[in-house]
């Protein structure tokens, strides 16, 4: 990927929309052809949870009618990859942590690969 293209991808304007959960603004950064790969104690490696750009949408309103805290950290932005932490926190103080690699192509995120861990709920 060419210097100009890699510059496209706005991490920090990516980064501030996720973080105040603004759906639409946050979508912008995906294409339509995303996919959305998960990978955690229900989706093992073998057999990893897909979902698209709808499901994004629905994840980040849902968080957002349900109280849950979201942060990007640590970004990161080189060629055709960027990656980052997602922390959400939810209201009962339980954490879902996210390592999270996004493949880039003209400007647009194509691809999401998250290997992430809830904590338990509790008893």
């Amino acid at each position: 990927m060419s210097a100009e293209a890699h510059s496209q991808f706005d991490m920090e304007a990516f980064k501030s929309a996720f973080e105040a959960n603004e759906v639409d603004k946050v979508l912008a950064f995906y294409s339509s052809e995303l996919e959305h790969v998960e990978i955690d104690a229900g989706a093992p490696p073998g057999s990893p949870r897909t979902s698209d750009r709808e499901h994004i949408g629905n994840a980040l309103s849902g968080a957002a009618q349900a109280g849950i805290k979201l942060r990007l950290e640590n970004p990161v932005v080189g060629g055709d990859r960027a990656a980052g932490t997602i922390t959400c926190e939810f209201p009962d103080g339980r954490r879902l942590v996210s390592n999270t690699i996004y493949d880039l192509r003209d400007g647009k995120i194509v691809r999401q690969f998250d290997v992430q861990v809830t904590d338990p709920e509790a008893a």
